[in-house]
């Protein structure tokens, strides 16, 4: 296989949104990394409700820079009467304008990847 098809089978696969959605690989994520999503994720009020919680847990992968692609950045913006808001976004969209379902499909995926982090591994068996 020539280098540039090697490239494209690395890539991974559109889903069923027709994006890529790729996380940093879990080795890599150090304390810095669970506290900068686990204080996001509590800013955006989570525990409210299911769609609170997705929308809370890929609000803080993307403030906490844990989506390697597609590219995610967000915003803190004050309107004309001084009220404040962060906007977060996914590629160009703003996270509220995505579909209930991929809010939850990408939500879910990063609260999962929080607690495999965060999950104390099985002591090694003596022999």
């Amino acid at each position: 296989m020539s280098d540039n098809g090697k490239a494209l089978a690395d890539k991974p696969a559109a889903d069923a949104f027709g994006r890529v959605f790729v996380l940093k690989d879990v080795g890599t994520l150090k304390q810095r990394d669970a506290v900068a999503w686990n204080r996001a994720y509590l800013t955006h009020g989570a525990r409210a409700a299911m769609a609170d919680e997705r929308q809370a847990a890929l609000q803080a992968a993307i403030v906490a820079g844990w989506i390697v692609e597609p590219a995610t950045r967000w915003e803190d913006v004050t309107d004309s009467e001084g009220k404040s808001e962060r906007r977060h976004y996914l590629g160009d969209t703003q996270v509220d304008e995505l579909t209930p379902a991929e809010v939850a499909y990408y939500g879910l995926q990063c609260s999962r990847m929080f607690d495999e982090v965060m999950t104390v591994p099985k002591p090694l068996s003596s022999r």
